[in-house]
């Protein structure tokens, strides 16, 4: 089995002669982790492999519970197994390094994965297939929450956006069509950037809970593939 504990979800897959099984994925919340249990039982999995870029106590939580059920349980470090793409340096987010080892593998040519989640991260990855660091920005909640804290009377309900490009006619809506504004707006700045940096025209990838609602804000087409940490974790099982 392999787990990506991230800062407000996880995940997990069984895998099925050394791939990932995507008809087995499952999600919870990083605090509820009682599903993962379940799933752990359910399959007399008795080896898994775990990306935890969450909190320390989370992690520690949930790897100890896993231990207690009879897992053989390891915790992978960014750049601690070959893979095909080298983390560009040593405090980069092993989900950030793992993300990036399927669209590698998927054809040599210049790519951005961007994951929108509670932080937006962006990492450019060249023609050589050198991964050439990257961006961090607040993701959409994130964002909105900060907004929240510091201006209060802000804080409600929010409707469904519609059309952000439309100037909105209530707080409630403007909030909605701003968040997604920032968060789109900022990809799109950053994928500029890449491909300056990179010399050569980049695709983009789009994976973390805020993709779907995101990528059809982008200025460009963009790959939707939810499960690129997974796949990194399965290819990080037969690496050494």
């Amino acid at each position: 089995m392999v787990i990506d504990i991230g800062h407000s979800r996880l995940k997990w897959a069984r895998l099925v002669d050394g791939a990932l099984d995507a008809t087995s994925v499952g999600r919870a919340s990083t605090d509820e982790a009682d599903a993962l249990y379940a799933a752990l039982e359910r399959s007399d999995c008795r080896r898994a492999l775990i990306s935890g870029q969450s909190r320390i106590d989370s992690v520690t939580r949930i790897t100890d519970r896993l231990r207690q059920l009879g897992a053989q349980v390891d915790i992978i470090a960014t750049g601690d197994r070959t893979l095909p793409v080298a983390p560009a340096y040593k405090s980069l987010g092993c989900d950030r390094w793992l993300a990036l080892q399927k669209p590698w593998m998927e054809g040599p040519a210049p790519f951005v994965v961007v994951d929108c989640g509670t932080a937006i991260t962006v990492d450019l990855v060249d023609g050589e297939g050198r991964h050439r660091g990257g961006w961090i920005m607040p993701g959409i909640h994130t964002a909105r929450g900060g907004l929240f804290a510091r201006a209060p009377g802000l804080n409600r309900p929010l409707p469904e956006a519609g059309d952000i490009d439309r100037p909105a006619r209530d707080t409630g809506t403007a909030l909605a069509r701003g968040g997604l504004m920032l968060a789109a707006g900022g990809i799109d700045r950053v994928v500029r950037a890449a491909e300056r940096a990179a010399g050569d025209q980049v695709s983009l990838w789009l994976t973390g809970g805020n993709a779907a609602e995101l990528a059809s804000h982008l200025e460009r087409a963009a790959r939707h593939e939810q499960h690129l940490v997974l796949h990194g974790l399965a290819m990080a099982t037969q690496a050494k």
